[in-house]
C-alpha cells in the first residue's frame, strides 16, 4: 500500500528521458510502487519521441489520490533544457530529479523528504547502487571540497544511516526546495556533451545562497545502465576527459575567490587528479609504465584551457 503525501508539502519528481521507454516505464513504475507516493511525476523527453510518450500514457496511475504523470517534451539540445522544462512545470514545494535508468527503492521519497522538515536545508541528495558492481575503497571527503578546488568524488557511494552535511551531491538522485532551485538560473556554459558537473555548480551556489546540502544514504536508487544512442556513447574517453575538464576548470574559477584560484591553477596543471591529471603526474604514470594515451592528455589539458578561456570571455561573470 502506497501512501499520498498530505498537507502543504507538495513534491514532483522530474525524470529527463532520451528514447529509453522500456528503462523509464521501470522508474515510473518503481516511483508508484513506493511507500510514499509523488504528488507528480514529469517526464521530459525530446519533441518527435513517440514510443517514450506512448510509454508515458500507458503509464498513467488510476485511482484516488494517485500520483498524477504528465509528459512534456523539448526541442532544445543538451541534458539541462529538460530537467528546466521539468521544473518550470513542477508544482511541489520540492522538487526531485532521477534519472531514466534507476529504479527508486520503496523507502526513497520518504527519506529524501525527511531532511527538508529542517529549513536550513536546500538540497538533499541519495545513494546510488549499481547492481553487481563491488564499491572500491572510497578515497577522502566524497561530496566535499577542498580550499583548493580538489572535489572528492562518488558521494553517492556512501553507506550508513545518518544525514551527511557535504558541498554537492549526484544531479541523477537528488530533491531540491523548488523555490531555491527556480531562484538559480542553470549555467548555459555547462550545457555541454553531458552537462558534466552542472550540479556542482548549482550545490555551491545554494550554499552561497545561505542553505545546507546533506546526503541521506537511505535514500537509494538502484542504477540499471540503460542503453545509449551513439550520439550519448560514453565509450570515447578524450571526449569525456575534455567534458570534464572543460566544465571543472570553468565552475572552479567562478567560485573560487582570486588567491584560491591561483592556487588551485597550480594544482590542477601540476597534479590533477586520475580523470584529469597534471603534468607531474602525467610524467609519473609514463615513468611507471601506466602513461596515458597521447589524445587522451591532450584532450585533458585542452579542456581545462577551455574552462579558463570561457570563464575569462565573461561566463562567470554573467550574473550567474
Amino acid at each position: 500500500m502506497t501512501t499520498p503525501l498530505t498537507g502543504r508539502l507538495r513534491v514532483s519528481v522530474v525524470i529527463p528521458t532520451y528514447r529509453r521507454p522500456d528503462a523509464l516505464a521501470a522508474c515510473v513504475r518503481s516511483l508508484l510502487e513506493g511507500g510514499v507516493q509523488p504528488d507528480e511525476v514529469i517526464v521530459v523527453g525530446r519533441e518527435g519521441d513517440a514510443a517514450t510518450e506512448g510509454a508515458v500514457r500507458v503509464l498513467q496511475p488510476e485511482g484516488e489520490g494517485s500520483a498524477v504523470l504528465r509528459w512534456a517534451a523539448v526541442n532544445s539540445p543538451g541534458h539541462i533544457p529538460p530537467v528546466e522544462a521539468g521544473v518550470r512545470m513542477a508544482a511541489g514545494e520540492v522538487v526531485a530529479v532521477v534519472d531514466d535508468d534507476v529504479t527508486v527503492s520503496r523507502e526513497w521519497l520518504g527519506e529524501i523528504l525527511r531532511p527538508f522538515r529542517n529549513p536550513a536545508v536546500g538540497v538533499v541528495g541519495g545513494r546510488v547502487v549499481v547492481p553487481g558492481q563491488k564499491v572500491g575503497r572510497l578515497k577522502g571527503r566524497p561530496g566535499h571540497v577542498t580550499w583548493y578546488g580538489k572535489t572528492w568524488g562518488n558521494v553517492a557511494r556512501l553507506e550508513g544511516e545518518g544525514v551527511l552535511e557535504v558541498d554537492t551531491v549526484m544531479e541523477g538522485n537528488w530533491a531540491w526546495r523548488r523555490e531555491l532551485l527556480t531562484s538559480l538560473p542553470m549555467d548555459p556554459v555547462l550545457n555541454f556533451d553531458d552537462a558534466s558537473m552542472y550540479g556542482l555548480d548549482l550545490c555551491l551556489r545554494a550554499k552561497a545562497s545561505g542553505f545546507a546540502v546533506v546526503y541521506v544514504p537511505r535514500a537509494l536508487v538502484l542504477h540499471h545502465a540503460g542503453p545509449r544512442t551513439p550520439e550519448l556513447d560514453r565509450a570515447d574517453r578524450p571526449a569525456r576527459a575534455f567534458s570534464f575538464c572543460r566544465n571543472y576548470t570553468y565552475i572552479m574559477m567562478k567560485h573560487l575567490p582570486w588567491w584560491r584560484r591561483v592556487v588551485f591553477l597550480a594544482w590542477w596543471f601540476g597534479i590533477g587528479e586520475s580523470a584529469a591529471c597534471g603534468v607531474a603526474a602525467a610524467v609519473h604514470r609514463a615513468l611507471s609504465g601506466r602513461g596515458l594515451r597521447f589524445r587522451e592528455a591532450e584532450r585533458v589539458f585542452a579542456g581545462k584551457i577551455e574552462g579558463i578561456r570561457l570563464w575569462l570571455r565573461g561566463g562567470a561573470r554573467s550574473g550567474l
